[in-house]
C-alpha cells in the first residue's frame, strides 16, 4: 500500500469514453503520492473500491462521473457494514454531468482537484439508501434519486453515444416531451406521514444539481441531515411543461404553486397505477416499479472538498 494510502478509481468510460484521456493528467497531478486502478467492466469501479476499503486504504478517489461516485460510495459504505473501516472520499470530476461535484465545489481542473485531496480538506456528509426497483436488497446514493420525467431524460441523454453534458439532456428533453408522460398517482410518506399527489415529477435530493444543469433542488445541503424532497402536486400540461423546465435551470421551480417542498430523513414513493421510471446519481434503478424507499445516514463520508 502507498504511503498516503491513497487508492484512485478511473473510469475511463466516463463522459462517453473522453475519461481515459485524462490518466496521464491524473497520475502526473498526484506524483507517487496514490495508486491508480482503472475500471475494466461495468460495476468495477464498486468492485474496486470494496476491496480497497477492506484492504485498508485510507483514502478513495472517484474518477469519473456521477456514476462512478455512486458506485465508489457503495463499495465504501458495503465494506463499511461488513467491517472495514470506512476511507475518506476523493472526487475526480473526469464524467459527463459531475453534478455531485459541482455541488461540492470540487473543481473541474483535474491539478486542483487532486491537490484539494492532497491538501486534506474534509467535511462529512451524509449518504442515502434506497430499496426498490432493481436493487430490492438496496442501493447508496450520494446526490440524488428521480421520479417521472427526470430518469426519463436521463435514459435517452445516457443512450447517446457522442453527446454528452448540457446538450445531451437538451436533446434527450425534447425526445421525451413527443412522448409525453402520463402523472403518476403517487402517495408521498415523509417520515411516516402520508400525503398524495398527481405528478409527473419527483426528487429526492442530498446534492443539489443533476442533469449537468437542473438545481433540482436548490435549497439541498448534503451535510444538514436531511433529505430535501420536491415535487410538481399538479400534473404538468405539455403546453406549461417548457417554461417550467427553464425555471430549473436556477431552482425557481421551488417558488412555484405548482410544486412542493418538504425535507425527511425517511421517504417512501409508492404509484397507485402506473410504473415509475425511478434513476440515482444518473444510474437506471427501474424503468417501472410501484414502490421505492429512501432512508438517509446521517454524517456517513468524510469527503474531500
Amino acid at each position: 500500500m502507498d504511503d498516503d494510502g491513497i487508492y484512485i478509481v478511473l473510469n475511463p468510460q466516463a463522459a462517453k469514453g473522453k475519461a481515459r484521456r485524462q490518466e496521464a493528467a491524473i497520475r502526473r497531478s498526484f506524483g507517487n503520492r496514490a495508486t491508480l486502478a482503472m475500471t475494466e467492466q461495468s460495476g468495477g469501479a464498486y468492485s474496486l473500491a470494496y476491496q480497497a476499503s477492506r484492504d485498508g486504504w485510507t483514502t478513495i478517489v472517484a474518477a469519473g462521473g456521477d456514476g462512478t461516485v455512486n458506485e465508489v460510495v457503495n463499495g465504501i459504505c458495503d465494506a463499511q457494514r461488513d467491517g472495514a473501516i470506512a476511507p475518506k472520499l476523493g472526487i475526480i470530476p473526469v464524467g459527463r454531468g459531475n453534478d455531485f461535484a459541482w455541488a461540492a465545489a470540487i473543481p473541474r481542473s483535474i491539478d486542483e482537484a487532486a491537490r484539494t485531496i492532497l491538501e486534506g480538506r474534509e467535511r462529512i456528509i451524509d449518504v442515502a439508501f434506497m430499496q426498490g426497483g432493481d436493487y430490492p436488497q438496496g442501493r447508496w446514493f450520494i446526490n440524488g434519486l428521480g421520479v417521472g420525467f427526470e430518469p426519463l431524460v436521463n435514459f435517452e441523454a445516457s443512450a447517446f453515444k457522442h453527446i454528452s453534458g448540457v446538450p445531451s439532456y437538451v436533446l434527450a428533453l425534447i425526445k421525451v416531451m413527443i412522448r409525453y408522460p402520463r402523472p403518476y398517482d403517487l402517495e408521498i410518506v415523509l417520515d411516516g406521514q402520508a400525503s398524495y399527489a398527481k405528478s409527473q415529477q419527483l426528487s429526492v435530493c442530498n446534492g443539489r444539481r443533476m442533469g449537468s444543469a437542473f438545481l433540482m433542488a436548490p435549497d439541498a445541503h448534503f451535510d444538514d441531515g436531511l433529505l430535501d424532497v420536491v415535487y410538481a402536486n399538479v400534473p404538468i400540461a405539455p403546453s406549461r411543461f417548457l417554461p417550467i423546465a427553464v425555471k430549473f435551470l436556477k431552482g425557481d421551480q421551488v417558488k412555484m404553486q405548482e410544486f412542493t417542498t418538504a425535507r425527511a430523513t425517511q421517504v417512501v414513493i409508492r404509484s397507485r397505477d402506473n410504473p415509475m421510471p425511478v434513476h440515482i446519481d444518473g444510474e437506471e434503478v427501474s424503468r417501472g416499479c410501484m414502490e421505492i424507499s429512501i432512508k438517509l445516514h446521517a454524517a456517513s463520508i468524510t469527503l474531500f472538498v
